[in-house]
């Protein structure tokens, strides 16, 4: 089993998260309310997970994220939050989250959402084994079934890792916009350059063994990685 600390302030939240979580048969799980309790609950054990509601009282889950991220590099970090506003997402993300889930999120989300980013830090901390497609983002180097290795430009990394730390997650237009493009661009001209980049990575994806659907579109919304890949450093 997977220890997970869920931080939520609204009671009746964190006793639904708590009770689904336990049902399931794969947690062991701890609850609090507040930043302060979360780092009593830290000097006790150190959980695999964290779900951290980014509106509490007193810190924010951003600002906590941002410290565990620093102090504690191996603990998973899940950020649920009602803002979903792509500065919002962008500046979770920044902290050192693994995933950002909005509210009202599905229970069954979370909770797969919860045991993805445990399994893939977990693959994370051991060797590659055969078999395994991973992505090196500081190399830029995308590494397939059978060793084949693709080169990423900037960008096309910057989109995999995105998708790839959250898999099974929508990722908005607007929130691809945000972290992708720095500059100003016309409506039409990022369209098409988004779907370009898209077409491209789908490719390389492809090349290292992946399927064609491992990039999925919910057209007018936005993307959603549909496979586990290894994400390395």
């Amino acid at each position: 089993m997977w220890d997970v600390l869920v931080c939520e302030d609204f009671t009746n939240l964190r006793e639904a998260l708590v009770d689904f979580l336990e049902e399931s048969g794969r947690w062991n799980v701890r609850a609090v309310a507040d930043g302060q309790a979360l780092r009593q609950q830290l000097v006790n054990r150190l959980p695999d997970v964290l779900l951290l509601d980014v509106g509490l009282p007193h810190e924010s889950g951003v600002d906590i994220a941002g410290w565990l991220r620093a102090t504690h590099p191996d603990i998973g970090i899940v950020l649920l939050s009602g803002r979903g506003a792509p500065p919002d997402r962008l500046a979770g993300w920044r902290a050192g989250a693994d995933a950002y889930l909005i509210k009202p999120a599905e229970m069954e989300e979370v909770e797969l959402v919860l045991r993805s980013v445990v399994q893939r830090a977990r693959a994370a901390a051991t060797p590659s084994a055969p078999g395994s497609v991973s992505f090196s983002r500081q190399h830029g180097m995308l590494t397939g079934l059978n060793g084949q290795v693709q080169k990423l430009t900037s960008r096309e990394g910057a989109l995999l890792h995105v998708l790839a730390m959250s898999p099974g997650v929508l990722v908005e237009v607007e929130t691809l916009r945000t972290l992708l493009w720095t500059e100003d661009v016309k409506d039409v001209d990022f369209h098409n350059a988004l779907f370009s980049l898209v077409r491209r990575l789908r490719r390389k994806l492809e090349l290292c063994d992946l399927p064609p659907g491992a990039i999925a579109v919910m057209r007018g919304r936005g993307y959603r990685f549909t496979v586990n890949l290894l994400l390395l450093p």
